[in-house]
């Protein structure tokens, strides 16, 4: 199986359970290997036949901005089981992330790393009026799912449930509380906060996807 390679990617996030670490983002750096087969790719210069690496670097940094993370671990799999979800190219990826700061003055850094093939997330359909959710990962800490919103639909979500939720589309088109949503582009995922309930709509003719990420409240350790 071919190999595509993030080689060190820095971040600034939280990450951590000492108290200073919930409060100030630290550097993260990630080590990714997503493994598919990329000889058409090779073959026809076509993008959409491999998986772009300035994507996944773009939605590894919208996840762990996001999240929140208590643990590398749970950042680690919560990556794993979302570049499997959202990329169908991919079929196992590595994922290696360092605190470079975690044993300061006694080791330049520690780290975790993980191997996840399709098989290690098992997909679940829930059927919905919008359309369908497919859960990727149930967590501890937050939900990872695609969300399929059928033509002329709309998924109407409660202001303490759109309040902790990241989107981003994925495929379609989708009109949201502040316009269209931008495909691919977790840069502009919504981060609903209103008082109202927020709606995501599906304005074409073909079944829209996003990937959506719902984190919950937690007692604080």
């Amino acid at each position: 199986m071919d190999v595509i390679r993030i080689h060190r990617l820095e971040l600034d996030c939280i990450v951590g359970i000492r108290p200073s670490e919930r409060e100030i983002e630290q550097r993260v750096r990630l080590d990714l290997g997503l493994h598919a087969d990329v000889s058409q790719a090779g073959r026809t210069g076509r993008i959409s036949l491999t998986a772009d690496y300035d994507q996944v670097a773009h939605e590894v940094a919208a996840l762990l901005s996001f999240r929140r993370y208590h643990l590398i671990e749970m950042a680690a799999e919560e990556v794993a089981a979302m570049l499997l979800g959202i990329h169908a190219s991919v079929q196992r990826v590595d994922v290696r992330i360092e605190k470079p700061g975690a044993l300061a003055g006694r080791a330049r850094a520690a780290s975790v790393e993980v191997k996840r093939q399709r098989r290690d997330f098992p997909r679940s359909l829930e059927r919905q009026s919008h359309g369908s959710r497919e859960l990727l990962l149930d967590t501890r800490e937050a939900r990872l799912e695609l969300v399929h919103i059928e033509p002329e639909q709309q998924l109407r979500e409660s202001p303490e449930v759109s309040a902790e939720a990241l989107y981003w589309l994925l495929s379609g088109l989708v009109q949201g509380d502040e316009g269209l949503l931008s495909a691919r582009l977790p840069e502009a995922a919504s981060h609903f906060s209103s008082d109202s309930p927020s709606l995501l709509r599906c304005l074409g003719p073909d079944r829209a996807v996003l990937f959506r990420c719902w984190r919950r409240h937690l007692p604080a350790h």
